[in-house]
């Protein structure tokens, strides 16, 4: 399945123009008319990009944007708007917005602002999402949706990391143990096991799990 893309637009013809060429395109698409829907959608969809009229009902673009950065700070967002002029273009980046594109443009260009946005989304290793949360290995926490913030322990934050970047794929006990621990003389087995048994509760509000693959390994799945 494509990456999601939420789209929030109330020019009802475009927006559809530009929903059924992104999904020609192999996005995954939520298409929303005013900008509280858009909030609700971004809550449920769990978008990877969002694309935001400013102009709508119920709550401007500039709004949802805000809101929206405040519960994270990564997620690929870009303005498709009329509004050209210097001090919104300029607001929109302080918002945080990662392009900004001015009616009218083409649906290829709309394409390729958002490869590069989805490309360099993707490069961000500091940050992975989730499902529901984002993970950020640098500061050893996993950020809810509310908020909260869960910290990992050490050893929990360099297994969770390495199930990451081998996500669905079966990490070997020999090779977990040696990375995580190095060759330090304890019990690694109990050790791993138990340091995965403590990271599943964590994650238990995720659509992730830590899958034990007996006598072999451990890998990161969706349920």
């Amino acid at each position: 399945m494509g990456k999601r893309i939420l789209l929030a637009d109330d020019e009802i013809n475009f927006g559809y123009a530009m929903c059924e060429f992104l999904k020609m395109s192999g996005y995954e698409l939520s298409f929303v008319s005013d900008g509280r829907s858009a909030l609700e959608q971004y809550n449920s969809f769990h978008p990877d990009l969002c694309l935001f009229d400013i102009n709508m009902p119920e709550i401007d673009g500039f709004e949802v944007a805000r809101i929206i950065r405040a519960m994270d700070k990564n997620i690929p967002i870009i303005f498709i708007t009329s509004i050209s002029d210097d001090s919104s273009v300029a607001n929109g980046f302080e918002i945080g917005c990662s392009d900004y594109l001015k009616k009218p443009f083409g649906l290829r260009e709309l394409l390729i602002r958002v490869q590069k946005c989805m490309q360099i989304s993707s490069k961000n290793n500091d940050i992975f999402t989730l499902g529901n949360i984002n993970y950020s290995p640098d500061e050893r926490c996993l950020m809810m949706q509310n908020g909260e913030a869960i910290i990992l322990s050490f050893y929990e934050n360099k297994l969770l990391q390495i199930l990451c970047n081998n996500y669905n794929q079966i990490c070997k006990v020999s090779d977990l143990v040696v990375a995580i621990w190095d060759e330090k003389d304890i019990d690694t087995k109990k050790s791993l096991e138990a340091l995965a048994s403590h990271l599943r509760k964590k994650l238990a509000e995720t659509p992730v799990n830590i899958e034990n693959i007996r006598g072999v390994g451990y890998r990161l799945r969706k349920e």
